[in-house]
């Protein structure tokens, strides 16, 4: 009996193994996001300070403010809260494939961008429900293998139809630039961020496997099945 559960566990250590990887490659974009929700803070409390320091302070615009500064605390708090959901999702919940992807999408395009891809999203206006753990694991790790498996930097497609109870949802190179022309230099397009190791296809395998998605891949795409109800 061992022995038949053997695959099994090495599958779910695989997939973690993965997720860990994604998480790894992440950190960077969510280190910057988490500080940058709270930048308006501190440009409202300098701001306050400044008043505070005047010869006859106006007390009544500091309480306004103050207030302003709380209301900025607590929409910085629900953003940071949001982002370390990508840290543990939960795995009931689900989202709309649009907003899912464009969320995932604008994670990672600032760090993809600097290394010379660009990231053109054909999903938005998709509102068919998918689980949100499959767009922030298999997706991304999808997006990430592809790219780092990339000769040279390119455009990247993301498209998606939907099939029975599925949406399929496609990523593929369709532009390959011209060293002359690529946006980020030779160094930079292999540092892979300078953050962990590149994203293998047999990552991907593991993760879309453990999750219950089907995939396809080829040099320049890979298509992921992604289960969906039905609206």
């Amino acid at each position: 009996m061992p022995m038949m559960q053997a695959p099994l566990i090495d599958l779910n250590r695989n997939a973690e193994a993965t997720r860990y990887a994604l998480l790894r490659r992440l950190a960077p974009a969510i280190r910057h996001q988490m500080a940058g929700s709270f930048q308006p803070v501190t440009m409202m409390a300098a701001l306050i300070e400044k008043r505070a320091m005047a010869a006859t302070p106006n007390l009544p615009t500091l309480a306004n403010a103050a207030g302003e500064v709380r209301a900025l605390v607590s929409a910085a708090t629900r953003s940071n809260l949001d982002l370390m959901a990508w840290i543990a999702p939960d795995p009931a919940t689900r989202v709309a494939l649009g907003k899912g992807i464009a969320d995932a999408l604008h994670l990672v395009a600032t760090l993809l961008s600097f290394r010379g891809f660009k990231l053109v999203n054909q999903t938005e206006a998709l509102p068919a429900e998918v689980e949100l753990c499959h767009v922030r694991g298999a997706f991304l790790a999808s997006l990430l293998a592809l790219t780092d498996a990339a000769v040279a930097p390119c455009s990247v497609l993301i498209s998606a139809s939907r099939e029975d109870h599925e949406m399929v949802v496609t990523i593929a190179q369709v532009a390959v630039y011209a060293a002359s022309a690529a946006t980020a230099s030779s160094e930079i397009f292999h540092d892979n961020w300078a953050a962990y190791r590149k994203l293998e296809w047999d990552d991907v395998a593991a993760i879309a496997s453990a999750d219950s998605v089907a995939m396809k891949q080829t040099e320049t795409t890979v298509e992921l099945r992604l289960p969906t109800l039905l609206a």
